[in-house]
């Protein structure tokens, strides 16, 4: 894992064409679903079978966007992984977390992590340009411009048990 400033996100985006903001990009990707989050007890089961149906082999990137006001006891597991990546910048200066393939318990227990805290954060996969937010903990949207991987999405929410919101129709 690599950790990256803002600058360097949005340099990565760039290069491989994935709309770094895409709320504000009409349209962003050809394809849209928001959805409810899991129970927190499923978390990890949901983004493991997310790394499988739609990351694949592709190295993915991790940017934390919103967090608490650095409540140590939320902290401690996230500078504990970065520290394992000999990071030692705060969160606030380098948000972006860069991992490779074989890192995927990594980005399972970032985006957890960030989803029980109620932070808000990314998981971007070059594959598809697919996109993942995070909101807060509450709910998910999910972009992308592969409708294959759009079909496994919706057959992840459907074996989950999720639902889509009414604000994504």
């Amino acid at each position: 894992m690599q950790c990256l400033t803002e600058n360097e996100i949005s340099h990565w985006l760039r290069e491989r064409g994935i709309p770094e903001d895409p709320y504000h990009q009409v349209p962003p990707t050809s394809f849209y679903l928001q959805f409810f989050t899991p129970p927190n007890q499923s978390l990890g089961t949901f983004f493991r079978q997310y790394w499988d149906l739609v990351i694949g082999g592709e190295a993915p990137l991790v940017h934390i966007t919103d967090w608490g006001l650095y409540t140590e006891s939320e902290m401690i597991p996230i500078m504990g992984i970065r520290a394992l990546h000999a990071e030692t910048r705060w969160l606030i200066d380098a948000p972006g977390h860069l991992l490779e393939t074989h890192e995927s318990e990594t980005v399972i227990s970032l985006m957890t992590l960030t989803t029980f805290f109620a932070w808000s954060s990314y998981l971007y996969s070059p594959l598809g340009h697919s996109i993942l937010y995070n909101w807060e903990g509450e709910v998910f949207d999910f972009w992308t411009n592969d409708a294959a991987k759009m079909v496994m999405m919706k057959r992840l929410l459907a074996d989950s048990n999720l639902r889509e919101t009414t604000e994504a129709k």
